[in-house]
């Protein structure tokens, strides 16, 4: 009998004779219909029949099976290879959540020893504040100058050099003109205490001013707003007045508070600190500002434009935005200014008040921790979730 691989084509099969037996017949019949179906499923596994044997045509069952079995093994290995990927995915997931987790759980040499100099700093106050109430004024001038050139280089690099010409950096100029240069003008310690106490005072409640340790930026803004009350806290309150009429003779002039003066006096200053403002900043970096250089008023504009005031103010035609802010900037400053007379003639209210300020920047210092990043692990453990759920699911078709 001739062998069905020394044929050409399976076309060139030898046809059945008419003496074929029935059992023959369908026996012959089976074996062709099992060469179709294989033809069939080896183009779809992009196998043609010249990759047969001979050997093979004789067991088409065993064939069938084996092309059955083909068919399972690409189809695990497709689940496989989706499953390394998703896989391949969740680790670099995790490897960058867990990157963050030790950027913020091990910080850096600089933030570590920052955080122990912002308690010591803390420390000492206490200390001068208690015992050493002349020297109180020497280390806050220190501190201005060691810490400022920090901002400035930080401000810069962020292009937020413009917010160095806001108000809390002007009364420290102030305030730091008064103890050395005019420490005997009596104008210049009324404004700098309405100052100090009315717009720094408050601006650590209104700008949310937080006392996070670990962070230069947000100690030195704490600085900023919190030592400029304390250091005239000091200079009225606690050192010796004989130390006072001697060191500052423009405090000691000053018996009691006169509403009338500090709210003329404070306003000229202002008005000195606005009009540079507006001409330096408003006039002169107009075109910066338009290509989106970040300033206060642009940033306030931004941050209430939401509420009715911010909403008022934002759309009133141009200049009228600037003069609207200016005017309201102008009336909190003598809204805050106006408890002055109590801060200086009771120490006790003086002192609380110093102490809720303090107490402020701290409780906003702890909520940026866990607020901050509670939330943003929060929403990492969240998001790795689904993706462990999806990676399950997926697994298990």
């Amino acid at each position: 009998m001739s062998s069905v691989g020394s044929f050409e084509s399976l076309d060139e099969l030898p046809k059945k004779s008419a003496s074929t037996s029935v059992l023959d017949d369908d026996l012959y019949i089976s074996d062709s219909e099992s060469i179709n179906s294989l033809r069939s499923r080896s183009h779809s596994f992009n196998m043609g029949y010249e990759n047969l044997s001979v050997f093979d045509l004789f067991d088409p069952y065993a064939l069938t099976t084996d092309f059955s079995r083909k068919k399972q093994r690409d189809k695990l290995k497709a689940r496989d290879e989706d499953f390394n990927r998703l896989k391949g995915q969740l680790l670099k997931r995790l490897d960058k959540f867990n990157d963050r987790v030790t950027h913020i759980t091990t910080t850096s040499k600089t933030e570590k020893l920052f955080y122990s100099f912002a308690l010591l700093q803390i420390f000492v106050c206490g200390v001068l504040v208690g015992e050493y109430q002349e020297w109180f004024h020497v280390y806050y001038s220190v501190l201005f100058l060691c810490l400022m050139p920090v901002r400035f280089s930080t401000y810069y690099k962020r292009g937020y050099q413009y917010f160095l010409a806001d108000l809390c950096y002007y009364v420290n100029i102030l305030c730091l003109l008064f103890i050395w240069v005019f420490p005997e003008s009596q104008m210049l310690f009324i404004s700098c205490f309405s100052f100090a106490f009315g717009t720094l005072s408050f601006a650590v409640i209104t700008w949310r001013n937080s006392l996070v340790l670990h962070s230069i930026e947000k100690t030195t803004s704490s600085m900023i707003h919190i030592t400029p009350p304390l250091t005239m806290y000091v200079i009225v309150h606690q050192i010796d007045p004989e130390y006072q009429l001697v060191r500052f003779p423009g405090a000691a002039k000053t018996a009691s508070w006169n509403f009338y003066k500090g709210i003329l006096y404070t306003s000229l200053f202002y008005l000195v600190w606005q009009s540079m403002y507006h001409y330096f900043i408003t006039i002169k970096r107009a075109e910066k500002i338009k290509q989106g250089r970040a300033t206060s008023f642009e940033y306030l504009r931004k941050a209430y434009s939401g509420n009715a005031l911010g909403k008022a103010v934002n759309s009133l035609p141009e200049p009228l935005p600037v003069v609207a802010f200016t005017l309201i900037q102008f009336g909190y400053q003598l809204l805050t200014m106006s408890l002055c007379p109590l801060w200086f003639r009771y120490k006790l209210l003086c002192t609380l008040f110093l102490a809720f300020i303090f107490i402020a920047a701290s409780y906003n210092g702890a909520t940026y921790y866990v607020d901050y990043y509670g939330k943003k692990f929060e929403k990492e453990v969240i998001t790795l979730r689904q993706e462990l759920t999806q990676l399950q699911a997926k697994k298990e078709d």
